[in-house]
């Protein structure tokens, strides 16, 4: 194993739709085995994609072993590093974690072993079940748009659906028209399905208490992202006044960047993403420690298939993660970018890791740079 080299680095790019664009990685050893990965939503193109082929440049034709070592090593300096921008550092740990996850797969392939068995986690733990995330499917904020999304991800079979009412929403009447599309979601899903609602901080604490009666009335299974992490008196308030599961943690990359809301007990899903956190080795240990604390863990990923796969291997090695994010209605032709296709199938994703690697490649007819 110590004698394969990086043969050869691969970056490709899926213009999804005006707000998302999907960035895979393959990299291919020198035995011919292809391993892959996904840094989406990384930050702006102009800073990650040559951050990507920097990295693509000083790694191709080095030993892979070594190089994953390197990988490690400058994840683990930037989760710690405080002196970082958030932004700078997201941008850092999500373009290495494409790298990390594609070499964990490629590591795996050439010895002809499943990547959950490198991981430690079940090879086989059957299928999860997936809520389906309509937001960036809206395509224009109406009420109509909504109500034909989110019956759209109903009738595909899903029981749970995620919206965040207030993107892209302006003026001086964007709370009252948010709510008035987030109760659409609410009429065309119906009682029997959970409704989540991402605040993304769009909305301070008096906004979101000044609404809390019409916030109930939607019955949310969780409100995510009501507040930073570390802003634990507005994580209390809006705990103690709306009685809502708080969900949060998107970006976390090592336990103290949530340890505030976490020691506090005003967290109660806790979301890693395998690109964000660094990779999925990095996502794993992420949720098993918060696991531990007795916390939800449900992965965070509004992403393409290749981190999705990545993200369903995860999930089955955390103790009581029993959800998955899902980017529902995006792209039609999504579950053909990989081979075989996603195996979604209402509203829930199969997880059989029993052959080598990851298990899925990218598909032959996507455009390639590099």
């Amino acid at each position: 194993m110590t004698s394969l080299r990086i043969a050869d680095v691969r970056l490709s790019s899926v213009t999804v739709s005006p707000r998302t664009t999907w960035d895979f990685i393959e990299i291919r050893t020198d035995d011919g085995s292809v391993g892959v990965g996904e840094w989406s939503d990384a930050g702006p193109v102009e800073l990650a994609r040559p951050l990507a082929e920097r990295f693509r440049s000083r790694w191709i034709n080095q030993p892979a072993e070594p190089v994953h070592h390197e990988v490690t090593r400058l994840l683990d300096a930037t989760a710690r590093d405080t002196s970082r921008s958030a932004s700078a550092r997201r941008l850092m740990l999500t373009v290495l974690g494409g790298f990390d996850a594609a070499l964990c797969d490629v590591l795996a392939r050439a010895e002809g072993r499943s990547m959950a068995v490198s991981l430690g986690v079940p090879a086989n733990a059957g299928g999860i079940a997936c809520y389906a995330n309509i937001n960036r499917a809206v395509t224009t904020r109406t009420e109509a748009e909504c109500r034909r999304v989110a019956a759209d991800a109903v009738a595909a079979g899903f029981t749970a659906v995620k919206f965040a009412p207030f993107d892209l929403l302006v003026g001086s009447r964007r709370i009252t028209a948010g709510l008035r599309l987030a109760e659409a979601v609410r009429d065309a899903v119906g009682p029997s399905v959970a409704l989540m609602l991402d605040l993304h901080g769009k909305l301070d604490v008096a906004e979101i208490l000044a609404v809390a009666g019409p916030l109930l009335d939607l019955r949310p299974r969780w409100l995510e992202d009501v507040a930073d992490p570390h802003d634990t008196k507005a994580l209390a308030t809006i705990r103690s006044e709306l009685g809502v599961p708080l969900a949060g943690g998107e970006f976390a990359a090592t336990e103290t960047d949530l340890a505030p809301a976490l020691d506090a007990g005003l967290l109660d899903v806790v979301m890693p993403d395998v690109k964000h956190a660094g990779g999925p080795r990095r996502a794993l240990e992420l949720g098993r420690s918060f696991a531990a604390r007795g916390v939800e863990v449900s992965l965070h990923s509004p992403s393409g298939p290749v981190a999705q796969r990545h993200s369903a291997l995860v999930s089955a090695g955390i103790p009581g993660t029993e959800l998955l994010e899902y980017a529902f209605g995006e792209d039609p032709g999504r579950a053909n970018l990989i081979l075989p296709p996603e195996p979604l199938a209402n509203g829930w994703l199969a997880r059989d890791f029993t052959g080598a690697g990851i298990g899925v490649d990218l598909a032959s007819a996507l455009v390639r740079n590099g």
